[in-house]
């Protein structure tokens, strides 16, 4: 019920907002936040989790930004099903997010990618809820991409339905361990690479028609979570280029995603962004130019941005996106602080889980190293201005219509993605670095079981 009431409330906001707008004709600032629900910054970086001091530093770096939610990913073995294998961090570190008044959130999913058996893993994901809620935490993300094989395999034709299998039963056990749960779907990567990825908008609709098949009278999610991550090929791409290929998505084709949602659960008892569902934001980034640093080491081996760019970046997506569009209400930036290496490889050579990411707002290093970039300060204040930040009007999006307030581009307005369902065998490469990962203290990435 108390799902119901929160998607009819949202509904009613949307509906409020559009009837308003409509009659006074405002387009300005104004206009945009008017009656939008409310959005959160925070970014996504295990560092906190990890560190020994529960994270103090790392969340009054945080509050310096007016960044105020932290993801954390946890992960089930299936060698040790009952086990929360990060437990003891957790026992550390989320009280003092609590603490801090961090907003915490936990992504949850099985290593290796083939651990993703629904009716063990949502029993664990009980288990986690349960032991969670006492540090106030009530956010989970079902999986991590589960449209790549990197993380869900086998990923073929079946892999859409046997996500919406897993996603439907812990909807049931994470609700049921917690009350105040919110069960967040998916975790998209954005676009398919070759064979090992499924395009997100066709997996997307295969885990509709696979709901639609079960004859399930109930949600599977209470938000979508996705990552806008710009094209691997052109990774210094700003956030108005989006996708050409319409079965994927970016910054500015948000649209997409909107109805492929429509497309898949219209009509049932899973909400649709016309009466509810909001988008989670938990990975977006670009990564910076670190010659200048001497903390970090081996040679970059993707394209990267200077740090005035990254201020343009993420202005843009504040300004001009997110902050415009309600459906939208959370985003967690990957990451806070960066990694040291910048080609996944340790100092010995050895490949290290994490990839090395410098998309942070702060160098490497951790206390006493680590220096902010030049978007730590100058975005600061969007990021603290929540929907005050958007610069335009309301985004406003109908089913096969068009999208305002925002430039659609990598899309006829009205078209729909193809409906391929399956790994891709289109051509492009990965841009040298994977992302989502577990990773140590302080930009030192750690290896996990």
């Amino acid at each position: 019920m108390k799902k119901l009431a929160a998607a009819l409330v949202f509904g009613c906001a949307l509906l409020a907002t559009s009837a308003a707008l409509a009659a006074t004709g405002r387009t300005g600032p104004g206009a945009s936040t008017l009656a939008a629900p409310a959005i959160n910054w925070g970014v996504a970086d295990d560092a906190s989790k990890y560190a020994d001091d529960g994270g103090s530093w790392f969340y009054d770096q945080l509050r310096g930004a007016n960044l105020t939610e932290d993801r954390w990913t946890v992960t089930w073995d299936p060698n040790h099903p009952t086990t929360i294998g990060d437990l003891a961090f957790l026992q550390r570190a989320a009280p003092a997010a609590q603490a801090a008044g961090i907003h915490i959130v936990l992504a949850l999913y099985g290593r290796p990618a083939t651990a993703n058996d629904p009716t063990a893993f949502c029993a664990w994901a009980a288990t986690v809820a349960a032991t969670a809620k006492v540090w106030g935490i009530h956010d989970f993300i079902v999986w991590n991409e589960p449209n790549t094989a990197l993380f869900w395999s086998p990923q073929d034709a079946g892999a859409p339905a046997k996500y919406e299998a897993l996603l439907a039963q812990c909807y049931d056990t994470i609700h049921a361990a917690d009350s105040q749960a919110q069960v967040i779907g998916f975790g998209l990567s954005p676009r398919s690479n070759g064979p090992s990825q499924t395009a997100p908008l066709p997996f997307l609709a295969g885990v509709g028609v696979a709901y639609k098949a079960s004859g399930r009278q109930a949600p599977i999610m209470d938000q979508l979570s996705i990552h806008p991550y710009p094209n691997p090929n052109s990774p210094t791409d700003a956030p108005d280029v989006g996708y050409k290929v319409t079965t994927n998505f970016g910054v500015s084709n948000l649209d997409r995603v909107k109805q492929a949602v429509y497309d898949a659960f219209n009509g049932t008892k899973q909400p649709t962004t016309l009466n509810g569902l909001t988008f989670r934001i938990d990975e977006l980034g670009w990564q910076t130019d670190t010659t200048k640093y001497s903390q970090y080491y081996n040679q970059e081996n993707v394209r990267v941005i200077s740090e005035q760019q990254q201020v343009d970046y993420f202005t843009t997506t504040a300004e001009k996106w997110f902050a415009c569009d309600p459906t939208v209400t959370d985003v967690e930036l990957f990451l806070l602080v960066d990694e040291a290496t910048r080609n996944g490889r340790s100092q010995d050579g050895s490949t290290v889980l994490g990839g090395g990411w410098q998309s942070g707002l702060l160098t490497a290093g951790g206390e006493g190293v680590s220096q902010p970039k030049a978007a730590y300060a100058q975005v600061a204040t969007d990021f603290g201005a929540g929907r005050g930040a958007c610069k335009g009007a309301l985004i406003s999006w109908t089913p096969n219509g068009t999208q305002t307030g925002g430039t659609v581009k990598g899309r006829k307005a009205g078209s729909k993605p193809k409906s391929k369902i399956g790994p891709s065998t289109g051509k492009g490469k990965s841009g040298g670095k994977s992302h989502g990962k577990s990773r140590g203290k302080f930009g030192v990435t750690t290896k996990k079981r």
